[in-house]
C-alpha cells in the first residue's frame, strides 16, 4: 500500500507538471489560410481523420481533423493539388482542389458499407495512427463480416478475437485481466451495463454494428469509472439510398450424439433516407432460437430451447449543416424455460427466466462558427427481470449435481438514466498545437428488488443430510445512486510527430460520498522521418471504478441459518448458525487502479503491421465482504471493505498483413497475469466457505496464442468468388478451487486448472448473382479439431466424479447465407 500511495502522489505530481507545461503553451489560434472540413455521408464531422496534402513541386504534408472534423494547411504553391483522406473504417477519398485560392474546402468520407462487390472504391487500411496515444483497437465492417467468430449469433463473441481480451464460460468478457463489470461497454456513447450488477448486459444485431473500439490502456478522462478498459460499440445509420441487407437465414448443426439441430438466427436490416440529404432512418433486427444440449442428462430432460431477439431503430435530421439531432431504441427481450441447464443442473434444478431491456436515446451536436463542438445526449436504460423455479420439491446440492426445484424465486427492476456534455474548443497554437476538451457526465441509478427462497439441503455422497440452510423471508427492497463526473483533457502536440495529452477527471457519487481526482497523462511519439512507420506511445494514470452496488445487494438479502447433521442425516451437531452480511456506507472508500504502459508500434517491410504492449495495473480498495468471527468459522458477520486487492500484468505482440482487395491476417502472442488477495468471494445464499486467500482470478491465462484471417481461396477458378476464412485460439486452462459436499473450500484457491483450450474454425465463402441480387454463403466448421474444450468441471472432492470434466464445446457447423446487395 505504501508503494501505491507513493506512486499515487508521483502521479499527482506528474500530471500537475503536465499540466503546466501544456498551459504555458496557449494562445489565441493562428488559423491557416485554408480551412478543411470532413464529414460522413449523413453530415457529421470525422474527427481524427489522416490527411495528406499533395502538390506537384513540393513534399507532402501530413495533418490529422481536429475534433469537429477540421484541418488547416499553408499552400506553398499556386498550382491546382491533390488531397487524400482516410479513417479506418471508411472508404479513402481522394480529392483534387482545382482552384488553389478556395479557402474553404468540404470533403465527404463514406463509411464502409457490407456491400463488397463494389470495385471503385478503396478501403482505408490499417496503419499505424500517430496522433492516438491509448491502446485502441477497432475493428470494422470488414471483421465484423468476415471474422468467424463461435456461433456469428452475438457480437459478444467478437470480443475475444482483441488480444488481451477472455471470455468466461459465462460469455462474460474480461479484459487485462480484470473483473466484467470493471469495463466500461458503450453504445452509440451510452453506457449498456446492468445498473446493478455492471455486466454487459445488453446486445445488438451484428449487422447494426459499425465499429467496435477496445481501449485498455492511456484511454482518456473522458472514459470515467471505470479500471479495466473501454468496449464502444458504435451502431450503422442510413444515408440517401435505401438500403436492405439479410443474414442468417440458415439453421447451423452441432455433432453431439449424432447430428443434431444447433440454433437459427436470422438478421434483418433496413435503412435510408426519410427527407434526401436531411434525414435519414436505420433499423436492425435480430432474432435467436438456439436448441440447447446437454448430452450428459437424460433423455426428454436435456435440452433448453432459448427465445431472444433485439431491434435497435436510429434516426438522424441535420437541422442545419452545424446541427444534428440523432436517437434511438434499443429494446432486448430473453426468455429461457430452463436457465442454467448444465451437466451439473438438470432441468429441473433449472428456473424460468424472463428478461425485458431498452435503451431509449438522444443525441445533439452543435458546430459553433468559431469550430467549437458542442455533443450532449441523454439516455435511460431500464431492465425487467425475473425467474421462478420449476415446482415446489425441496431443493437439494449433492456431490455429483443439483436435485429438486431450484430454491429462488425473483423479480427485479432496474434503471439508469445517464447524460454527457462534451465541449471540444477550436485549436490554437502556442508552442505547438493544442486540442482542448471539457465534459460533464450525470447518472442516476434505481432499482427495486423482491426474492423469495426455499432450504438449500446438502448432501453427503451416501444421500443423508449433511447440512440445510433456512432463510428468512426478507422484504422488498430499493437503492438508489447519484453519480456525477466532469472532466478536462488537452491534446498537445508540440512538434511533429510529439502528442502529450494530459486530463484530469474529479468524481463524486451518492453512497461513497468522497471527492475522486484522476489524473492522467499520457504521450506518443513518432520520429521524424519514419513517415507512420513507427510509434512509441507512454503512460500512467489513476483511474476509479463506479460503486459495484450488487455487493450492497448482499447486505440486504437477510439472515441466512445453517444447521449441521451428524452422519445419520437426522440428528443435529448443534444449534443453527446465523450468517448475515451487512455494509457501513460511510466507512467504504471507492476502488481505484494505477495503471502504466509502454507500447511500440512498427511498419515493417511488405506492409507488416507489428505491435507490443507491456501493461501493469494494481486495483486497491476493491469490495469484499470480510469475515468478522476469523477465518476459521463457517457461519458469520461479513462486513463489507475495501481489503481486496488485484494484480493484473500483460504482455503481448500482434502482427497483422492487409492485403488488396481487403483481405486480411492477423496473429498475436499474449502472456498475462490475473491475481486477487480475495479469492473467494463470500454470497448470502449458494457461497464457498473458508478462510480468505489469494490465488488467481477464474480467467487468468497465462499464455494464448490467436489468429484470424480471410483470403481468397487460390484456386483455379474459385479466387473471384470464394473465400477462405478461419479462427485459431489456444490458451491455458482456466483455474478453479475444490470444495467438499458442505462447500468448504478444500485447498489452495485456483489450484487446479481446465486441460487447454484449442479452437480452431476453417470455413469457405461462396459470392453469387441470383436474380438480380448478390449473395453470400458461407460455412464455417467450428472447433474443426473436435478438442476437449470442456465448459463445466466436478469440484466436489467427496465425489467419485471429482475432477471430471464435461460438456465439451464440441464440432458443429455453420452455415451464413447473406444478402449483401442489390446488383440493379
Amino acid at each position: 500500500m505504501q508503494r501505491f500511495k507513493r506512486a499515487d502522489e508521483f502521479l499527482s505530481w506528474l500530471f500537475l507538471l503536465g499540466c503546466i507545461v501544456s498551459a504555458a503553451g496557449q494562445t489565441s489560434a493562428v488559423n491557416g489560410p485554408v480551412r478543411l472540413a470532413v464529414v460522413d455521408e449523413d453530415g457529421v464531422a470525422v474527427s481524427d481523420a489522416q490527411v495528406v496534402l499533395q502538390e506537384s513541386t513540393h513534399a507532402e504534408v501530413r495533418l490529422s481533423t481536429d475534433y469537429a472534423g477540421h484541418a488547416s494547411y499553408v499552400l506553398l504553391g499556386t498550382e491546382p493539388y491533390r488531397l487524400r483522406i482516410d479513417k479506418l473504417g471508411f472508404y479513402e477519398t481522394v480529392s483534387d482542389q482545382s482552384d488553389p485560392l478556395l479557402r474553404d474546402v468540404r470533403v465527404v468520407l463514406n463509411h464502409e458499407q457490407m456491400v463488397v462487390q463494389q470495385i471503385s472504391v478503396t478501403a482505408s487500411v490499417l496503419g499505424i495512427d500517430t496522433e492516438q496515444t491509448s491502446d485502441t483497437r477497432t475493428m470494422t465492417v470488414p471483421e465484423i463480416v468476415n471474422v468467424p467468430y463461435p456461433t456469428s449469433r452475438d457480437i459478444r463473441n467478437l470480443l475475444p478475437f482483441y488480444p488481451g481480451v477472455v471470455q468466461d464460460v459465462t460469455g462474460q468478457v474480461h479484459v487485462v485481466g480484470s473483473e466484467t463489470w470493471a469495463t466500461l461497454d458503450t453504445l452509440d456513447g451510452f453506457d449498456i451495463r446492468s445498473p446493478v450488477s455492471g455486466i454487459l448486459a445488453m446486445r445488438v444485431s451484428p449487422d447494426a454494428v459499425r465499429s467496435i473500439d477496445e481501449e485498455t490502456t492511456r484511454y482518456p478522462v473522458e472514459f470515467g469509472r471505470s479500471t479495466g478498459g473501454v468496449v464502444a460499440f458504435y451502431t450503422g445509420m442510413g444515408d440517401n439510398k435505401l438500403r436492405f441487407n439479410a443474414t442468417d437465414f440458415l439453421p447451423s448443426l452441432e455433432q453431439r450424439n449424432g447430428i443434431r439441430f444447433d440454433k437459427f438466427v436470422p438478421r434483418l436490416t433496413l435503412s435510408g433516407p426519410l427527407v434526401r440529404s436531411r434525414a435519414w432512418f436505420f433499423d436492425g433486427l435480430e432474432t435467436e432460437y438456439d436448441d440447447i444440449y446437454i448430452q450428459e442428462l437424460p433423455s426428454g430432460a436435456d435440452t433448453n430451447h432459448l427465445l431472444r431477439g433485439s431491434n435497435l431503430m436510429k434516426f438522424q435530421v441535420n437541422a442545419a449543416s452545424t446541427n444534428i439531432l440523432s436517437g434511438g431504441l434499443l429494446f432486448n427481450d430473453y426468455h429461457s424455460p430452463y436457465d442454467g441447464i448444465s451437466s451439473l443442473v438438470p432441468q429441473e434444478s433449472t428456473t424460468k427466466r424472463n428478461t425485458i431491456a431498452w435503451l431509449p436515446y438522444l443525441r445533439d451536436q452543435q458546430i459553433f462558427h468559431n469550430g467549437a463542438l458542442l455533443d450532449a445526449g441523454l439516455g435511460v436504460v431500464r431492465f425487467r427481470d425475473g425467474y421462478e423455479p420449476h415446482g415446489e420439491s425441496s431443493f437439494q446440492i449433492t456431490p455429483e449435481l443439483f436435485e429438486g426445484s431450484y430454491f429462488e424465486n425473483l423479480t427485479s427492476r432496474s434503471q439508469r438514466v445517464e447524460g454527457n456534455a462534451a465541449l471540444y474548443l477550436p485549436p490554437w497554437h502556442w508552442a505547438g498545437l493544442h486540442n482542448l476538451k471539457a465534459g460533464i457526465d450525470l447518472d442516476h441509478i434505481g432499482f427495486d428488488e423482491a426474492v423469495t427462497r426455499a432450504p438449500v439441503n446438502y448432501l453427503r455422497e451416501d444421500g443423508t443430510l449433511l447440512r440445510q440452510s433456512v432463510f428468512p423471508t426478507t422484504a422488498p427492497f430499493t437503492r438508489h445512486n447519484v453519480e456525477a463526473g466532469i472532466y478536462v483533457q488537452d491534446r498537445w502536440a508540440p512538434r511533429a510527430g510529439l502528442i502529450i495529452e494530459p486530463g484530469l477527471r474529479f468524481d463524486w457519487d451518492e453512497i461513497i460520498r468522497r471527492r475522486l481526482f484522476s489524473p492522467r497523462l499520457a504521450a506518443s511519439y513518432s520520429p521524424s522521418g519514419a513517415e507512420g512507420r513507427t510509434k512509441l506511445s507512454v503512460g500512467i494514470g489513476r483511474y476509479f471504478e463506479h460503486t459495484q452496488l450488487e455487493y450492497l445487494t448482499r447486505a440486504l438479502a437477510g439472515i441466512r441459518y445453517d444447521t449441521y447433521f451428524a452422519a445419520d442425516g437426522i440428528t443435529p451437531t448443534g444449534s443453527p448458525m446465523e450468517t448475515s452480511f451487512f455494509a457501513n456506507d460511510g466507512s467504504l472508500h471507492e476502488a481505484r487502479a494505477l495503471n502504466w504502459s509502454v507500447g511500440v508500434e512498427q511498419r515493417l517491410p511488405g506492409s507488416v503491421y507489428v505491435k507490443a504492449n507491456v501493461i501493469r495495473k494494481l486495483v486497491s480498495d476493491e469490495f469484499t465482504y470480510l469475515n468478522q468471527s476469523g477465518p476459521t468459522a463457517l457461519s458469520a458477520n461479513y462486513a463489507l471493505t475495501n481489503s481486496r486487492q488485484d494484480h493484473d500484468k500483460l504482455a503481448e505482440v500482434e502482427g497483422r498483413r492487409t492485403f488488396a482487395g481487403g483481405y486480411s491476417l492477423f496473429a498475436a502472442y499474449t502472456r498475462s497475469y490475473a491475481r486477487t488477495n480475495a479469492a473467494i468471494d463470500y454470497v448470502p445464499t449458494l457461497s464457498m466457505l473458508g478462510a480468505q486467500q489469494s490465488g488467481p482470478l477464474g480467467w487468468d491465462t497465462p499464455n494464448r496464442v490467436l489468429s484470424w484471417g480471410w483470403l481468397p481461396l487460390l484456386a483455379p477458378g474459385f479466387k473471384k468468388s470464394w473465400d477462405f476464412v478461419y479462427t485459431f485460439d489456444w490458451r491455458t486452462g482456466f483455474p478453479y478451487t475444490s470444495i467438499d459436499d458442505s462447500y468448504k473450500v478444500v485447498g489452495a484457491a485456483g489450484s487446479n486448472r481446465f486441460p487447454n483450450y484449442l479452437s480452431f474454425s476453417p470455413g469457405l465463402e461462396w459470392r453469387f448473382h441470383f436474380r438480380g441480387s448478390y449473395f453470400g454463403l458461407r460455412g464455417v466448421i467450428e472447433n474443426a479439431t473436435d478438442s476437449g474444450d470442456y465448459a463445466v468441471v466436478n469440484n466436489v472432492v467427496n465425489s467419485p466424479k471429482y475432477g471430471t470434466f464435461s460438456e465439451p464445446l464440441g464440432r458443429a457447423f455453420t452455415a451464413r447465407l447473406r444478402l449483401i446487395g442489390s446488383t440493379k
